[in-house]
């Protein structure tokens, strides 16, 4: 549904999603820097604000088909203009909350690619761990 592709990169921290974004990246049809986007908390916090407005819920009440697809545009709209300068046909767009969004997702991009990234928990917790053992004076 949306002109250019979006790639949405999930999974646990440490399980290589950062690595997965930044070779990505390399491919000259694929925007992706590797960092976590907000776009996932941000289309999140929309839908919240949007469904505690009163005005909007009275509109449903009138002529829910319509103010629903207008919805469904306006959002579609949004996520299209987040990486319309890029000019790849794909962007890459990585949050671990993509996978608590999976319904939404597939009603706003129902052709939607995602690549979860896995590890061993116990692997996930080493790293971490490893990683705090190099900054024990920070919180």
């Amino acid at each position: 549904m949306l002109e250019q592709g979006l790639i949405y990169v999930t999974g646990l921290p440490r399980a290589g999603s950062t690595l997965l974004c930044q070779l990505l990246g390399q491919h000259p049809d694929i925007y992706s820097t590797g960092h976590s986007s907000p776009l996932c908390h941000t289309l999140d916090k929309l839908r919240a604000t949007l469904s505690d407005d009163p005005f909007l819920l009275a509109q449903l009440d009138v002529d829910f088909e319509l103010v629903y697809t207008r919805l469904l545009n306006a959002y579609r709209g949004f996520m299209a203009g987040w990486f319309a300068e890029t000019g790849q046909a794909w962007a890459v767009d990585k949050n671990r909350g993509w996978l608590g969004m999976i319904e939404t997702l597939d009603q706003l991009d129902p052709d939607f690619k995602m690549l979860v990234c896995v590890r061993e928990l116990s692997q996930v917790y080493g790293s971490i761990e490893a990683q705090h053992q190099k900054t024990l004076l920070l919180d």
